[in-house]
């Protein structure tokens, strides 16, 4: 693998609100869901960030101290870590962790993520119009640093729409499979694509 290609590949530079910094968001975040799709994704992709969607409370220190050691930064969903209680309690520990961004389906801890230093990511699914009308009003109303957008393979036309009203960067998550997918999102600006595909890990767009 030629790694310096790697990390020459366009990226997408965004100045995060909450964070005080420039994070650079690639085109593709590596979604992992066991073990051995981790260890892969720290020691074989030139990725910035991993999205991880495994590990329990007793785990998830051990497991972010690992990214951070490959020179990565983790983002969470907030519902995927076993025995994790979804609030402010919950929020607080994974900054004890050293989570360095927190997915959420609940807009009412969008504040609580912000206010313990992490970057808030709401999610929601785009499975009819009032979805789209509840999503971007929970978006205005509570204005997280990104939004994640269910499942990915919804319309382009209906992601530039949301984007544009959001007014904010999208990630697009869920049933992104081939490259097709990913080069026709990052062409309508779509900041970055969480997929769980290895073979679309290293991506270069």
């Amino acid at each position: 693998m030629n790694i310096k290609k790697l990390l020459s590949r366009k990226g997408i530079i965004l100045q995060i609100k909450n964070a005080g910094e420039q994070l650079k968001f690639q085109s593709v975040i590596p979604s992992v869901h066991q073990r051995k799709e981790l260890l892969y994704a720290m020691e074989e992709t030139a990725a910035d960030w991993i999205m991880l969607k495994l590990g329990d409370v007793n785990t998830l220190p051990q497991l972010v101290g690992y990214i951070h050691r490959s020179g990565k930064k983790v983002m969470v969903h907030q519902d995927s870590i076993k025995g994790l209680a979804r609030d402010k309690m919950g929020i607080q520990y994974m900054a004890n962790c050293g989570v360095d961004c927190v997915i959420t389906m609940k807009s009412l801890c969008v504040k609580y993520i912000k206010d313990a230093g992490m970057i808030a990511a709401f999610g929601f699914f785009v499975i009819d119009s009032d979805a789209c009308r509840t999503g971007l009003g929970s978006i205005k109303e509570h204005q997280p640093d990104v939004v994640i957008l269910m499942p990915g393979t919804i319309p382009l036309q209906i992601i530039r729409d949301i984007k544009s009203e959001a007014g904010m960067p999208v990630i697009l998550g869920g049933l992104m499979t081939t490259r097709e997918q990913i080069t026709g999102a990052i062409g309508i600006g779509v900041a970055s694509v969480a997929t769980s595909n290895q073979d679309l890990w290293n991506l270069v767009i």
